[in-house]
Parts: C-alpha cells; sequence; structure tokens
C-alpha cells in the first residue's frame, strides 16, 4: 500500500490550520459567518477522513476501510457546498468593499478557490473510478489535500506576528505557499510516476493558481463576473454544491463498475 504514514502527515494539518486561521476565525468563532463554519467543519472531517481510511487500509481494517468509504458519500457534497458557500462570502466582501484585504485580494483568491473547488470534484470522480485500483485510488484520495496548503501556510506568518494579514506581503506567502505545494505535489509524482497523475494534475492546477493570482485573477472581467456571485441566493449556491458532489459521486460510482463478463451461449 503506498504512503504507510501518509495518516499522520495528514493529521499535522490541524495544528498548522489553529494557528493559520485563529486571528480571522477561531478567534472569532462566534461571531463568523456561518458560511465559516460549514466550510470549516466539513473540510475537517474530511481531512480526518482521508487519514482515518489511510491508517485503516495499512492496518488491515478492510470492511472498516469500506464502510467509511461508504460514509464519505455523505460528506462529499457538504464539503464541496462548504467550499462554495466560502467562494460566495468572499465574493461578497469583494463587492462590498468591506476591508481592503477583501477589495484587494477577494477576487484573486477567489479565482484560486473557484479552480481548486472544481479540481477537488474532478479528483474524487477519479478516486471513485480507480477505487479498485490500490494505488491511483490512494493518490486520488489525498492529492486534493495539497490544496490546503496554500491557504494554511500563507496565514501562519501573519498569524504568528501581528495576527492579521497585510496587504502587499501576503502576496508574497500566497506565491510562497503555493511553490510549497507545487513542490510537495511534483516530489510525489516523481517518485512514482506510473501512478503520480494526481500529484501532476494538482501540481499544474497550483502552477496556474498562482499565475492567475497575478494575472486573470486581477481583470476587471474577472471582477466583475466574482461580484455577480455575490447577487446569488445562499440558497442556490449551496445546492449547486450539494448537487456538483453527488453527481462526482454518482459519476464516478458508475465509470468505477467492475467490467461484466459475457455469458458464453452455445
Amino acid at each position: 500500500m503506498p504512503y504507510r504514514h501518509a495518516h499522520w502527515y495528514l493529521l499535522s494539518l490541524f495544528p498548522l490550520a489553529g494557528v493559520a486561521f485563529w486571528p480571522g476565525y477561531v478567534s472569532k468563532f462566534a461571531d463568523s459567518p456561518a458560511a465559516f463554519h460549514v466550510h470549516g467543519i466539513t473540510a475537517s472531517l474530511w481531512i480526518a477522513l482521508v487519514a482515518f481510511q489511510s491508517w485503516s487500509i495499512h492496518h488491515r481494517r478492510n470492511a472498516l476501510h469500506r464502510s467509511v468509504g461508504l460514509g464519505s458519500f455523505a460528506l462529499f457534497p457538504f464539503f464541496v457546498a462548504g467550499g462554495m458557500l466560502v467562494i460566495h462570502s468572499i465574493a461578497g466582501k469583494f463587492a462590498a468593499a468591506a476591508d481592503p484585504f477583501s477589495a484587494m485580494y477577494g477576487a484573486r483568491l477567489g479565482f484560486m478557490d473557484a479552480l481548486s473547488t472544481l479540481t477537488i470534484l474532478y479528483l474524487f470522480f477519479m478516486a471513485l473510478k480507480w477505487r479498485r485500483k490500490v494505488h491511483l485510488h490512494a493518490r486520488y484520495m489525498i492529492a486534493p489535500l495539497l490544496f490546503l496548503l496554500s491557504p494554511i501556510l500563507g496565514r501562519i506568518p501573519p498569524a504568528l506576528s501581528s495576527g492579521e494579514p497585510s496587504l502587499e506581503p501576503f502576496a508574497i506567502a500566497v506565491q510562497l505557499s503555493n511553490g510549497i505545494a507545487f513542490t510537495v505535489a511534483a516530489i510525489l509524482y516523481l517518485r512514482a510516476p506510473k501512478h503520480g497523475r494526481p500529484f501532476l494534475i494538482v501540481g499544474g492546477i497550483v502552477a496556474v493558481q498562482s499565475l492567475g493570482f497575478l494575472t486573470l485573477g486581477r481583470t476587471a472581467a474577472w471582477e466583475l463576473l466574482f461580484a455577480a456571485i455575490a447577487a446569488l441566493p445562499v440558497s442556490a449556491v449551496a445546492s449547486l454544491g450539494l448537487a456538483a458532489g453527488l453527481a462526482a459521486i454518482w459519476a464516478g460510482w458508475v465509470a468505477g463498475r467492475a467490467p461484466t463478463r459475457a455469458i458464453a451461449t452455445a
């Protein structure tokens, strides 16, 4: 089985996220938007689920692994919906120019989040499609979590200093953390290129995110489109996220069915 100790690396994201999001979310938990709660809870549960699945299969708890895997079908749509609700919340702050940080970076971060959300949908579809191929399935499950490195690592420096993200240095932190995510994806791909396509995909998308953060995410056309997202009803955004998650599950499950053998007839 690949990545015998992956669960420890995944669980290490929790203390890092606690430090990164302490100033802007954890310390203001009661006053934070509901979208942040949905995203925070579902993302945490998803990390824990993938970590548990890694642990269970490496400890030969196959039946438990399958049961929890089926349970992921109930969680994944809410995980996707939580991510889309955060995008909607960021769009609202950007459209209203709620604060200098949102006005400067809202659309650019929204561009990155939209790309990662779409990619996560595809990667989970592929994880289900290749569920019978251990090496591919494991990598398609782990690879999406590399998208968490940028939002976590990019916020740790300001969290350890003033506690509030300053403007220009934050852009540097985003690019550096994207560089780390890209490097990790490249290393994991090069360790096993035969099965490394999931990490190749994530590395490519992270590179596009970095480029888009500097270019497309700053264009007037994207800013206009992103601000328009704020006008959508919250219920519609949540429903779209749930539907997209369910569609990825259904399509992946169907695509991964074992081929039926033709019955020979006399």
